[in-house]
């Protein structure tokens, strides 16, 4: 079956309605301000917490604010302007006077309270709503409605309000009996994950948002095959949504490159949906009606098409009652100029040397260092989840990267040593492999090809220690050629290694470090900084410490060195050639038909700070990528001006006289 969003370009706006917003619309209104930003889809708040149409079902509280065009109205207006119309669904919360009608439909507190928010009272995944009343809800809306897709806001076991406040896992009956039913315990009483009580939790959990997600798939697959479904992972057909965003809250700096991992992950995991990582236009829940700053969401939309991406746009009200129009424009320019070029962003596939394989979404200090680096020192690399790695081919990439990836099952642990006898390179850090797909930690080492034969102890927190580097070491440091030690600051893992492991660097122990007349180093001990092991045709590296987090968290050149000495010295992979700073990310992709290749620069360098501002203009840079043929022609999509090239020796050097935010070069073959 072929599906309405494959082939079509992708644009959407998210007019994240409050209830008020539907006293007064006007289709014909929202339909202008919709196209005067070259948008082809919106996401509109349709149903769950409150119903935008009038219902007919008595737990679907409906908005007393239907004043102004209808649902059908606004629908009919979008279709004929060729816009398509996803509903937006939110079954996390119900309002109070249905949770007193329905007190068991509530998460519950361990000590059996509600979480009430300004009447909105949380729903928990396993209570009738959100099991059988939801499903009814979305039998109406798709049926009534000819809603073009559909979205499900909030999904999952929620345990935090908007104000952020942590009220723990859900002790209602039907999650106490539920549990108990499949696992014969009584609900964890701690975190830690450790406690095999709590990891049989997490996936429990899992699993109950795997079963009730199919239940809610299978039904729109019968009624509504036609309808475009967010994380449709079992039709491999939809679309994936992520947020690029911020909060008040969260530990700063900003991480600069939100968007483009975002897209990574999704992309590299999914190539068959539609990715979008959507700008958020405020600040935080706090702040809605105050857009973040203008330049950050232009640079947000240049990262998501530069891997792979769609374009996305979510604030909160209407477009025509926006409270701050500050970031309007630049969203503008981003959605007019994929407007242009739609076409070459249409069913493109990553080309990448490098898999920085990830469980996270790439939310971790460890994956984020990695990724740093690898972006910063301009890498072409792809960064999946594990989700589908099984059945990937990994025969493109010279080198994996495992970012700390603790749990990994039995089927993925012999691919990985599969990989690596068959002469690829694998860099692992810490503790990779070393619980299985039950979170169960393993009693050997998981992966053969490390030449670990025993783990000694974990997690000892050598602050005060660091890594000699002797001058057999040197061969492979070069960007650390002027410094005799690394530093380490947070844990080490003392590992046995077989006799066929050579073992790189000397651990200097915690040495004292005040006064400063007794801060010198005494004792150097034969613990490694890394560990190369040959394992059939290919090399294993084990890292036994978290260069990744320590690079994340303070950004010190004496770590993104070894790193990238790691990945080019020992692991053999070179970035990419050119004169390009570092604020300057690289990707490269081609269509399935093979025909062009399309190469995006995106500059960051407004990032300064905790602040986003107008990227500084770079001016003559060049970069060469490999190539084994002539292009029929180099165009800038940006300016529509002919690119200088040159072919030598297997590398295209592409010169670029001017870099403003992006830049996109298309090669013709």
């Amino acid at each position: 079956m072929s599906y309405w969003w494959e082939q079509r370009p992708w644009r959407m706006i998210q007019t994240n309605l409050r209830e008020i917003d539907m006293c007064d619309i006007d289709a014909q209104r929202l339909v202008a301000d919709l196209q005067s930003f070259h948008a082809t889809n919106v996401l509109f708040n349709c149903a769950g917490i409150i119903a935008s149409y009038p219902t007919s079902l008595p737990f679907h509280y409906q908005s007393p604010y239907l004043q102004g065009d209808s649902l059908a109205r606004i629908i009919e207006a979008c279709h004929a302007a060729d816009i398509r119309l996803l509903a937006r669904t939110d079954f996390s919360k119900v309002r109070r006077p249905l949770f007193e009608e329905h007190p068991d439909w509530a998460y519950r507190t361990a000590a059996g309270e509600i979480v009430d928010y300004n009447g909105d009272v949380h729903a928990c995944l396993m209570g009738d709503y959100q099991q059988h009343h939801a499903l009814r809800i979305i039998e109406e809306l798709i049926q009534q409605y000819d809603v073009d897709g559909i979205f499900f806001n909030m999904g999952g076991f929620q345990t935090r309000d908007y104000s952020g406040r942590e009220y723990g896992i859900c002790h209602c009956a039907a999650c106490q009996r539920a549990f108990r039913q499949e696992c014969g315990l009584d609900l964890p009483r701690s975190t830690d994950r450790d406690d095999p009580v709590w990891r049989a939790y997490r996936l429990f959990t899992a699993r109950q948002v795997q079963v009730l997600t199919e239940r809610v798939h299978a039904l729109i697959h019968r009624l509504r095959p036609d309808m475009a479904i967010d994380r449709d992972y079992g039709r491999r057909a939809g679309f994936i949504r992520q947020e690029s965003n911020t909060a008040i809250d969260r530990a700063l700096p900003h991480w600069q490159y939100q968007a483009s991992s975002n897209t990574k992950w999704a992309v590299g995991t999914w190539p068959e949906l539609v990715s979008t990582s959507t700008t958020v236009d405020f600040i935080d829940f706090p702040y809605r009606h105050v857009t973040v700053s203008p330049q950050q969401q232009k640079l947000r939309l240049a990262q998501s098409l530069a891997n792979g991406g769609q374009l996305d746009w979510y604030l909160i009200g209407r477009l025509d009652n926006h409270a701050d129009r500050s970031g309007f424009e630049p969203i503008r320019e981003m959605f007019a100029y994929h407007a242009a070029h739609e076409a070459a962003y249409q069913d493109n596939q990553v080309l990448a040397d490098v898999l920085l394989l990830n469980d996270t979404r790439s939310g971790d200090p460890e994956t984020r260092g990695w990724y740093r680096v690898l972006t910063e020192g301009h890498w072409l690399f792809d960064a999946p989840l594990v989700d589908t790695a099984l059945e990937r081919d990994w025969s493109q990439y010279r080198l994996v990267i495992l970012p700390d990836l603790r749990v990994m099952s039995d089927e993925l642990a012999a691919k990985v040593d599969a990989y690596v006898q068959g002469g690829g390179t694998l860099i692992s850090v810490y503790q990779s492999a070393s619980r299985d797909s039950s979170l169960n930690e393993r009693p050997a080492p998981g992966l053969a090809c490390l030449g670990v034969s025993a783990v000694e102890a974990t997690g000892a927190d050598i602050r005060g220690s660091y890594l000699m580097i002797d001058p057999e070491d040197r061969v492979a440091l070069g960007r650390c050629s002027d410094t005799d030690l690394l530093y380490l600051d947070g844990p080490y893992l003392y590992c046995a290694y077989t006799p066929e492991a050579k073992q790189w660097l000397r651990l200097v122990p915690p040495q004292p470090f005040g006064p400063p007349e007794r801060c010198y180093t005494n004792t150097v001990v034969d613990r490694p900084g890394w560990v190369t092991h040959r394992h059939g045709q290919g090399l294993a590296i084990h890292v036994p410490w978290l260069p990744g987090s320590l690079f994340y968290r303070q950004g010190y050149v004496n770590t993104s060195s070894f790193m990238a000495d790691l990945i080019e010295h020992v692991a053999g992979v070179a970035p990419l050639a050119g004169n390009l700073p570092e604020q300057v990310e690289v990707t490269r992709m081609r269509s399935r038909k093979g025909e062009a290749d399309l190469v995006h620069l995106v500059n960051s360098s407004g990032h300064y700070g905790v602040s986003f501002f107008q990227p500084l203009s770079l001016q003559d840079l060049w970069l060469a990528l490999p190539c084994d043929r002539a292009p029929r022609s180099v165009t800038s999509l940006v300016t529509g001006q002919s690119v200088p090239w040159e072919l030598t020796d297997g590398q295209l050097r592409l010169q670029v006289r001017r870099l403003e935010m992006f830049e996109a070069i298309q090669l013709l073959w």
